[in-house]
């Protein structure tokens, strides 16, 4: 700890004080960042149907997959075609 030139000591912020501070700036920054109270609920519905909307695409797109690998595996073996056998002599 540094000292006065009193003889005082200098008093450093506990690691409580600091949490508190660094709490009352993070809950600031998120402040200016939320949307008023008014258009909040709104605002979530809408984050929320984007994701919905997300997942949807996604599953769309999982279900055409199954479905091709589905007709591939489902696919009846053909005729072979003969091969070219050479016969010596």
């Amino acid at each position: 700890m540094a000292a006065k030139k009193d003889g005082e000591k200098i008093r450093e912020p506990s690691m409580e004080e600091e949490v508190q501070e660094l709490r009352r700036s993070v809950l600031g920054a998120l402040e200016r960042l939320l949307p008023p109270k008014e258009v909040r609920e709104e605002v979530l519905r809408n984050v929320y149907t984007i994701e919905l909307s997300f997942l949807k695409i996604i599953k769309t797109l999982l279900d055409h997959q199954v479905e091709v690998l589905e007709k591939k595996v489902e696919r009846k073996p053909g005729k072979k075609k003969a091969q070219k056998i050479e016969i010596e002599g």
